[in-house]
């Protein structure tokens, strides 16, 4: 195991003082020891790793069911790329498809998209089968649920879905989207007041 991790300063300089979600931190950290781990950042990082993770697991000191603290860490990793913090992308092998992540850098962006367009081929350790995969650039699930029924995702609206995504649970959000849909009111304002209602007055959910 290796004695030292490799923490980018614009991280502690930039990124963790926005940072609120508690569970976001630990779990982009843990993602930067397990890239140490893996001895590279350019080694691509399967999510079932970072789910099973005992440090992580446990620092997270959750009580209940599995099933919750999976949730927990998916919904961490979520907000760490929603921030750009790290870049998920998913290889798909026939019907199969699986996560992996990199840290967010310069050289793994294009990596990715060179991967994508079939420049280059996927790492070997991505690979489920003899042929290599279909790889795709996967954007945090609340922002693709903007873009397919809102509108284009500007800088200003992916910072006020992260700003949302560290007080609401994510199944807020995406069915919030969905009720400001059903109403034609395609506006992350109304999205907002929707998630604040729900918040004072508690949720209703519908049939």
């Amino acid at each position: 195991m290796p004695t030292n991790v490799r923490i980018p300063l614009a991280f502690l300089r930039d990124i963790v003082p926005t940072i609120t979600n508690q569970d976001e931190l630990h779990t982009t950290l843990a993602v930067f020891r397990l890239a140490a781990e893996l001895g590279s950042e350019e080694t691509p990082i399967a999510e079932t790793s970072i789910m099973a993770d005992a440090p992580l697991r446990t620092t997270l000191k959750i009580t209940g069911s599995t099933t919750t603290l999976d949730r927990r860490i998916f919904d961490a990793l979520e907000l760490a790329v929603g921030r750009n913090t790290l870049l998920r992308f998913v290889a798909t092998s026939g019907t199969r498809d699986s996560a992996w992540y990199y840290i967010n850098t310069p050289v793994t962006r294009s990596l990715v998209q060179a991967m994508a367009r079939h420049s280059i081929p996927a790492p070997t350790i991505v690979w489920d089968g003899s042929e290599a995969p279909q790889i795709a650039i996967d954007p945090p699930n609340a922002f693709r649920l903007y873009e397919q029924n809102i509108g284009p995702l500007t800088p200003i609206v992916a910072d006020q879905i992260i700003t949302a995504a560290s007080e609401y649970p994510a199944d807020w959000i995406e069915d919030a989207i969905g009720e400001a849909v059903s109403y034609n009111k395609r506006n992350w304002r109304y999205i907002q007041r929707i998630l604040e209602n729900w918040k004072e007055s508690g949720r209703v959910e519908r049939d």
